[in-house]
């Protein structure tokens, strides 16, 4: 009893000495310049992002997200999607608010520094989003598609084979290369759809999937894709949409979710987030399975975007912000543990041990496996299987609820982070009325 007391002191002690973290795990808010809803952000690389408000603001941020300025967008009416290249070289669109109505782009060509309204103007055509694969080859999405192929100068419609659902808006580009890559959009109640091309872009093919539009498409690789669509009125729940063959078949299948995906992305091939208005959708096996989680404060999210496999950014409605710093970020990285000798040993009934995990980041989680071997070197159970963060941990074992009956003799007790392996050697007494 006295091990027990003192162990858990040693681990209150810990939590209060770690209770000021430097940076969440998870989402958390930064502090925004602007209240105006945001509804698009895009990042170029881990330090230079935008993102843009209905009102006409863009603001950037150059570190990270821990600062947020407002460039001079020289408009007031909505902005609706921004794309950069690279940290210099980006377009905007954006609608005129009195006639004549259409479409304009923004464009800079110094981070933001300046924009200035381009000279093509889409009178009487709307386009809600903008793509570009590389310096001259760009898109336009909305009533039909248009590409350049000189960084915008011109614009040239793309070919829509017709169907019965190919003259539906578009909402957004992912491209896989230069040449394959989708659309996707729609309309709510009639259908949500998404249109393919494997040419660069000058044929497209289009195919209606769910009731209702579809914002978002992440591609894993070059057959597999994943989407989310939603019912606005929360009738019916959100869909799945899945291809394993590039495009070619889609699979539609309803979830246990109610609620309008936005966005979509991944950090690897495992862990998927979704902008859902109120709440996150996440899913850590690669998209086949999905669970909420709400946002504090009851702020709607429009748009989200991992730069990397441990960071990402939201926007949303009154200019919210939000950061994710995965806690797996330094799970890998000069993670180092310890284990105590167990106590008692040898022992006949339960025994128990400590082990201290050290990470360089105390309060981001490291993954920790403890096994036990028998002498031979044959694994007996895992006892432990989970992420950590630094700190003392206690455990007990009991050979009555191994799930093989083990026999008296020496054992090895190890414990293995991403580059540590620690191991003690056990022994077990097994007494005679058990053995019965």
């Amino acid at each position: 009893m006295l091990f027990k007391n003192f162990l858990f002191s040693l681990i209150f002690l810990f939590v209060l000495t770690n209770c000021f973290a430097q940076e969440p795990v998870g989402w958390f808010k930064l502090i925004s310049p602007t209240s105006e809803t945001l509804r698009r952000l895009y990042f170029v690389d881990a330090n230079n992002g935008w993102a843009v408000s209905l009102g006409g603001k863009i603001i950037n941020t150059t570190d990270s997200g821990n600062n947020w300025n407002i460039q001079n967008s020289t408009v007031t009416t909505p902005i609706v999607d921004i794309f950069f290249i690279n940290p210099n070289r980006g377009w905007a669109l954006t609608y005129p608010s009195e006639p004549p109505f259409g479409t304009s782009i923004l464009k800079t060509t110094d981070g933001g520094e300046s924009w200035v309204k381009d000279s093509v103007f889409f009178q009487n055509e709307i386009f809600s989003t903008i793509f570009f694969v590389d310096d001259n080859v760009g898109f336009i999405g909305g009533n039909g598609i248009k590409k350049t192929t000189d960084g915008g100068l011109s614009w040239t419609n793309a070919f829509i084979e017709p169907g019965g659902v190919s003259t539906l808006p578009i909402n957004k580009f992912s491209f896989y290369s230069k040449t394959f890559g989708y659309a996707c959009g729609g309309r709510v109640d009639i259908a949500g759809v998404i249109w393919r091309t494997t040419d660069g872009g000058n044929n497209w093919t289009s195919i209606g999937l769910s009731p209702d539009q579809i914002y978002d498409v992440f591609i894993f690789d070059s057959l597999n894709a994943i989407s989310l669509s939603g019912d606005p009125e929360m009738l019916y729940p959100v869909g799945l949409i899945k291809t394993t063959d590039a495009g070619v078949s889609w699979e539609f299948n309803d979830i246990p979710i109610f609620g309008i995906s936005y966005a979509i992305d991944f950090l690897d091939q495992n862990e998927g987030w979704s902008a859902a208005g109120y709440k996150f959708l996440n899913s850590t096996d690669g998209g086949k399975t999905w669970v909420e989680q709400f946002i504090f404060d009851s702020t709607i999210v429009y748009d989200l975007q991992f730069v990397d496999k441990y960071t990402g950014y939201a926007c949303g409605q009154d200019g919210v912000l939000l950061k994710f710093t995965s806690y797996k970020k330094f799970a890998s990285d000069n993670t180092e543990i310890y284990l105590s000798q167990n106590y008692p040993n040898p022992f006949s009934d339960k025994t128990s041990f400590v082990f201290t995990v050290n990470t360089p980041e105390r309060e981001i989680p490291a993954r920790v496996i403890i096994k036990l071997y028998d002498i031979l070197g044959n694994e007996v159970t895992t006892i432990v299987d989970d992420f950590f963060a630094g700190g003392f941990y206690y455990r007990e074992i009991d050979p009555q609820k191994i799930k093989n009956s083990i026999a008296s003799g020496i054992y090895v007790l190890t414990a293995t982070t991403a580059n540590t392996l620690v191991s003690k050697k056990i022994v077990y007494i097994k007494r005679s009325r058990d053995e019965k």
